[in-house]
Formats: structure tokens, sequence, C-alpha cells
């Protein structure tokens, strides 16, 4: 059984040894040490990160390997911090905003590019009408 008393490094060890010798019960203790610490986190951000677990756990099911797994989810975390709409790119927005409102210029009036890009025009399109 995995002791809360370790230190990080010997529970990584236990934990590793555990998914050698005994995927099933790893997985069973990796499942629950994510529903405690999603439990833990504030209300308004259970769900964003139940959303976000099971996405995770959908790359995983998709890879073919363990190191197929890892590569998955590498790639959806550069996404997420360095692709279009990512972290990088929240960052760098709120420092042209910042720079913006130190220059005494007001935002609304000359939008940084990434805040233009995410408003967009839609049509709306009907679906036509039922016929008898």
């Amino acid at each position: 059984m995995l002791e809360r008393d370790l230190s990080f490094e010997d529970w990584f060890e236990e934990m590793a040894v555990l998914a050698r010798e005994n995927p099933e019960l790893f997985e069973k203790k990796r499942q629950e040490l994510i529903s405690e610490t999603i439990s833990q986190a504030s209300p308004e951000n259970r769900e964003r990160l139940k959303r976000f677990q099971w996405r995770i756990d959908r790359e995983i099911e998709r890879a073919k390997t363990p190191l197929g797994s890892c590569i998955r989810l590498y790639d959806m975390l550069m996404a997420m911090v360095y692709g279009e709409g990512g972290f990088l790119e929240a960052v760098e927005t709120l420092r042209d905003l910042l720079t913006q409102v130190q220059e005494g210029k007001n935002p609304d009036q000359s939008s940084p590019k990434s805040l233009r890009a995410n408003t967009c025009q839609a049509q709306v399109i009907p679906f036509p009408k039922k016929t008898s």
C-alpha cells in the first residue's frame, strides 16, 4: 500500500514499481488520486478539471503504446502553451494590454491582434422548412 508520508521520490518509485508489477492496481490508484485532487479544487474549477482529465484519458486510450501516450500528451501540452489561442498568446495579449494602458491608450480603440482574432462574425443559416 502506498504511504502518504513518503518523500516524493519514494512515492514515485513505489508507483513505478506498481505500474510494472500490477498495472490494474496502478490504474485504480491513479484514478483515485486524480479524483481526490479534482475534488479538492474550488467548485468553480472542478467541472473544467473533469473535462480536461477526460480529454487526457481519451488521448491515452488512443495511443497504442505507453510512449505513444506520452508523445500525444506532450503534443497536447505544447499546443495548449504555444498553439493559436494558447497560454503564450494569452500572456502576450495581457502584456500588450498593460503596455497600452501604461501608455495612456484606450485598449478598446486599438486592441491587440490576438483579441481581434478571437472575435468573428457568423451568418445564421436557417434549416429548410419541412415539406409534407
